[in-house]
Formats: C-alpha cells, structure tokens, sequence
C-alpha cells in the first residue's frame, strides 16, 4: 500500500473513532435500541482495530529500515576497512622501497626523481587516510573487531611509516615499548594503528624541533599508549575545548585547525574500544595524547627473549644527546638481563673529547647530524688498547645510506627491540665463531664432516632454485636432510620423525615460517626448544627481527655462504649426540 494511502486510511480511521466515541458519550441523552447500541459499538472497534494494525505494521516497517540502515553501514564500514588496508598497504610497500632504493648508488638526477616519487606516493598516503578516516566517522555504525594482535608491530609499523615524514623536518623519532607489556594482546589492530597514525602524524606536523615518542607501558592489568613530542603544547582552555564530547571545531591561535588534528576520529574510535583519549600539554614544552586499552588474561604473558649466557654477560655502553633514546635502549638491556651497562648524553658532533667510560663490549652510540663525528670517534677509541676488542653500533636516520661508516653494525631509527635483539645475538655468535676458530679462516663445508654426519635436519623451502643450492651446500657435511615444501608440510614431518634442527624458510604459500614455528612451539615439550633457524631475506623484507618475535633461535639472511651456513648448523648441534640418541638442544655460548 503506498505511502499516501496509509495515511489517508489511518486518518479515517482515528476520524471515525472519535465521532463513534462522541455518539457512545452522548447515548444517555439520546435514546437508542439495543441494535443501534450494538453497531455503534462493533464499529468503534472494527476502526480501533484498522487504526492499531496500521500503526503496528508502520512500526515493523521502520524497525526493519533501521535494521537495513544498520547492516548497510556495518557493510559499507567493513568495506572501507578492507580498502584502506588494501590500498595503504602496497603504497606502504612502495614508500618503503623507495628509500630503500634511495641508499643504493643514484646520481643526481635519478635522486632526485626518486625523491618526487616518494613525496608524491607520501601526500597519496596522507590524503587515503584523511578521506577513509573522514567516512568512517560519517558511518552512523562502527564495529571494533577483538582479535590477537601483537602491539610492538603495530606500533614500529606506524613508526616507520611515518619516519620519513620525521627526518625531513630533523625531529628524532624514539619508539619505546615496555619489555613488560604481554607479548599478544585483544584489539582491533585496523583501528590502532589508524588511532597511532593519526596522533603521531598531528604530533610531526606541529613539533618542529626537538623529539617525539611513541610509546607503551605496562600499569597493572591496563597499558598506556601515547605519543609525546616537544611541540607548540596548548593551554587549558584549548584541552577543555578538545576534550567537549560534541566540539566540531576550533583554534589553536591561527597555527592549527580541529580537522587537521585527527583528534574528532581518534577520539569516537578510542570510545568505542572502551577508553577515553586523554590530553596533557603545557604551550611551548610539548604535549602528551594517551589512553589505556585492557590486557586480556589469557593473554597477559610476556614474550620470553631467553638471551644465551653470552649475551647477558656483555658489558654495553649508550651514547646519546637524546635521553628518551639512552632510557629506551637501556630498558631492553636490562630486560635481557645484561647487567653491565653505562650510559652518557654525548653529542659526537659536537665533542672532541673521549667519553669518559669504562671499555666495553660494545658501544651504541646514536648521531644524526653527520658521519664524520661517529667516525672520529670510532677511531680514536680504536686506537686506544683498551677499546680495541669492542664492537661499536651506529644509529643513525632512516634515510642515511646503510653502507661504510667506521661502525661494525649500522641500524636505521626508529629503533625496535627485535632488530636490537638480532643485532646482538648476530655479533655475539660471530664473536663465538672466531673464538672457536681462532685466526684461521673457517674450513670448507664439505672438509669436515665427521662433526655433523648422522645428524637429521629438516629444511623447509618452497623455491626450488634455493632448495637445491641449500641442498648443494649441506651435500659434503654428513648431515641427513629432508625437505618439507611450506609450513604446514614441516608441522606434519616434526611429528613423525626427530630432527635436530630445522631451517625454516620465511615467505612460504599455504603457512609461512612465522605461523609454522608458532604452531611448532605450542605442540611443547621437545618442540619448544628445537633449534630452528630462519632463511630470511631481511635485509629487504625486515623479516629478521619478526623471525625471532615468532620463536626462533636464529636467522642466516640470504645469501649466506656455505662456511656461515654450516658453522651455523654445528653451533647448535654439532656438540651434541646424534638425532637417534639427542634430546633438546639448550644452547649457551661460553
């Protein structure tokens, strides 16, 4: 029945109910039969009736419409979730390898095309994630899925994205995470990181200079997540205005506007997963934008590192003009129980003279001006007797070439605790491989194999090309290879037969390495201590420092040599009895 029909009908029918009630109301004064009382009064509840079911069926009519506007949105709110992700995610790709072509050897002119590209591929960036938050907020349905997500990727992924936005402005990006946060967490990882990039993003467009931080901390059964910077900071009555619950917009004295700050969807999407986005900021000094998220009991354990001896016994010194930075780095330390440790604000630009610290093991040092300052100092402590023995880190900017330089080890900021760690187990594993070997140069793979022969491995690997050279490598060294063609294949091949140790391929179809090494450290017992080593190609892909987040002992990037690859192997199992006769290696370099 159309629109117009109802109405006029339900009309009629509350017309008629009146008068019907009108002539009930006068009967006494007027004399009417028993016939005449009896069709007054079925008449008024025939209209009654008329009147009450058109009214119900509008009701349902508008329930379902609601409910059909609210699954429409639901719809369209996912759709738009799984286009942003599609779409910042390859041009996420992109931007990166754009600087990762930028440290390669380019002449000018190719430079500076890669430079328009990477700005241009960043506006694209910044504009995909302005409109897609814009929708979002424009949705009257939001959904905020709970899942597992690891919080250290989602907020070093935000970091690096956004770092490059940081060092052209020369502002230090400091990513701190408290070792004690739980290792996986319940959230909506969409719906952080666009809260972390919203904030972060409004945090580098309106400090400009100084530093800013991105952070996490453990309070109890909750965790605080914010980003601080030492920007222009508001006063009271701007953080009143931001914080009203239906403020649309406002000032920040000519130099900021409320739909530049993000802060309108970050604040709705904060609510929604049941927190409120608080504000703490003094003009001049800088601002803080937090809030806490809840830390699932099923979930609240914390990732165990399990350092070897060797690396908790290194002495590490920290030299930084950046107190965040030395704080960060020596909270890692200290979680990976390494005891000895100085730290020192130190610019090594700006000083000539040495630092006054004991020698070490090994010195991070972070400089972001210039080389030469790092260098100079690298060598005079070189030249020094007593610092001869000492490995020296380099940090420096994301967009410095990763080549030369006088540092043993180079690694581009903002710093994480997986690429620290990797860094760390890679120079003392070298150490204990030189130590071992003395000053000879490592013996061929195939010229002594007595040391691994009878030993079982398990290499899993879906390229055939890398399948074969791997296998060509381990041909001459007496160990027992089997192959599994993906992860899911290698979880199956642990259960039926005993390995001493497993290559573990990382980008792999059906299961990649991350999941299968997951998989095989839940079976427990035996399989939570297997040796498995990750093949990996981080220094395209990062994946080094994600291989050890998922459980593994140890990575080989490629391409590795044969020496390197079977020295690896014999580090965890040669010492030990044979697959037939060995139980779990427990690994502690001496």
């Amino acid at each position: 029945m159309p629109k117009s029909t109802r109405i006029v009908t339900s009309g009629a029918c509350f017309v008629a109910f009146l008068v019907c009630g009108l002539v009930w109301a006068s009967a006494d004064r007027v004399e009417l039969t028993g016939a005449q009382r009896l069709a007054i009064f079925v008449a008024l509840g025939l209209f009654a009736s008329i009147g009450l079911f058109y009214y119900l069926r509008q009701q349902g009519a508008l329930k379902e419409s609601r409910q059909s506007l609210q699954q429409s949105d639901l719809a369209r709110e996912k759709f738009k979730v799984s286009i942003g992700h599609e779409v910042r995610t390859p041009l996420a790709g992109i931007v990166g390898v754009m600087h990762l072509l930028k440290r390669t050897d380019l002449d000018r002119n190719q430079r500076r095309y890669v430079d328009t590209a990477t700005n241009s591929a960043g506006m694209l960036l910044e504009i995909i994630n302005d409109s897609l938050a814009q929708s979002r907020m424009d949705t009257a349905y939001l959904s905020i899925e709970s899942e597992n997500l690891v919080l250290a990727d989602v907020i070093e992924d935000v970091t690096s994205i956004l770092a490059p936005e940081a060092i052209n402005k020369g502002l230090e990006l400091v990513c701190d995470i408290d070792p004690d946060i739980p290792y996986r967490i319940k959230g909506d990882a969409v719906r952080l990181h666009q809260v972390l990039n919203n904030l972060l993003s409004n945090a580098i467009r309106y400090t400009e200079t100084g530093d800013i931080t991105v952070y996490a901390i453990r309070k109890g059964d909750r965790i605080e997540i914010g980003v601080k910077d030492t920007g222009i900071g508001i006063d009271a009555e701007q953080r009143e205005i931001l914080l009203r619950p239906c403020q649309k917009d406002g000032n920040f004295g000519q130099q900021v506007d409320w739909p530049g700050l993000g802060l309108k969807s970050s604040r709705r999407l904060i609510k929604a997963m049941g927190s409120l986005l608080q504000i703490e900021s003094r003009p001049g000094v800088g601002s803080r934008f937090y809030f806490e998220m809840a830390i699932d009991s099923g979930l609240g354990t914390t990732y165990d590192w399990k350092p070897p001896r060797a690396l908790q016994e290194m002495s590490v010194a920290i030299l930084s003009p950046l107190k965040s930075q030395r704080d960060s780095i020596r909270k890692m330390l200290t979680h990976w129980n390494i005891s000895s440790i100085q730290e020192m604000e130190f610019d090594a630009d700006r000083r000539r003279d040495l630092p006054k610290l004991d020698p070490c093991d090994l010195l991070i040092i972070d400089q972001s001006e210039s080389e030469q300052g790092v260098n100079d100092l690298i060598g005079r402590l070189r030249n020094n007797s007593e610092w001869r023995e000492t490995r020296f880190v380099h940090l420096l900017p994301l967009n410095w070439q990763n080549g030369g330089g006088s540092a043993d080890v180079r690694l581009h900021k903002p710093l994480s605790h997986s690429r620290l760690y990797a860094t760390l187990l890679d120079i003392v594993y070298k150490l204990a491989f030189s130590a071992e070997r003395g000053s000879e140069q490592f013996a061929a793979a195939g010229e002594n194999p007595g040391i691994l022969a009878g030993h079982r491995i398990l290499l899993v690997e879906d390229d055939d090309i890398n399948k074969m050279i791997t296998l060509e490598m381990l041909a001459g060294t007496g160990l027992d290879v089997d192959v599994a063609n993906n992860g899911a294949d290698a979880i199956e091949q642990v259960q039926q037969q005993h390995y001493d140790l497993i290559l573990m391929d990382i980008k792999m179809p059906v299961m990649d390495g991350y999941e299968a090494t997951r998989a095989i450290r839940a079976l427990g017992g035996y399989f939570e201590s297997i040796p498995i080593i990750a093949i990996t190609a981080h220094a395209l892909e990062g994946d080094s420092s994600k291989s050890l987040d998922a459980g593994m002992n140890y990575y080989l990037s490629k391409p590795f040599e044969p020496d390197y690859l079977a020295l690896t192997i014999e580090r965890f199992v040669g010492k030990q009895g044979r697959s037939s006769d060995s139980g779990p290696v427990d690994l502690v370099l001496q």
